[in-house]
């Protein structure tokens, strides 16, 4: 009774584990698509993407450029995170449908073993 009780809860685990996983692994590949999409109309990721120089006629044009590129920065370092949040969840899926693998394997044999046990009895 226990082991079946510790053996649900187990289950359960690991099926939130890869439930979890699913669900960041989206969320960091939508985010990140979302921040390539955001990085794109981005005046200083254009012209850092160019690698061209930029002559500055105005303070009010320095300035737009300077929040432009603060900007830019954002956008990459959330992107980077998105990644890591993404591959979080890939790892998560992974173990969590790795360890089920083991644990119903397991059992598979225990049950083999009892089922041969009470034949021979």
């Amino acid at each position: 009774m226990r082991d079946s009780i510790f053996t649900g809860i187990v289950d359960r685990l690991l099926f939130t584990a890869v439930v979890l996983g699913i669900l960041m692994a989206a969320l960091g590949g939508w985010r990140y698509f979302d921040l390539a999409n955001q990085l794109s109309s981005n005046q200083a990721a254009q012209i850092h993407e160019e690698g061209g120089e930029v002559t500055v006629e105005s303070k009010s044009q320095a300035q737009g450029l300077m929040a432009s590129d603060i900007e830019r920065r954002r956008l990459l370092a959330d992107q980077s995170n998105m990644m890591v949040i993404g591959g979080v969840g890939l790892a998560l899926i992974g173990l969590g449908w790795f360890l089920g693998d083991i644990l119903r394997g397991r059992r598979r044999t225990a049950k083999t073993k009892d089922s041969a046990a009470q034949v021979t009895s």
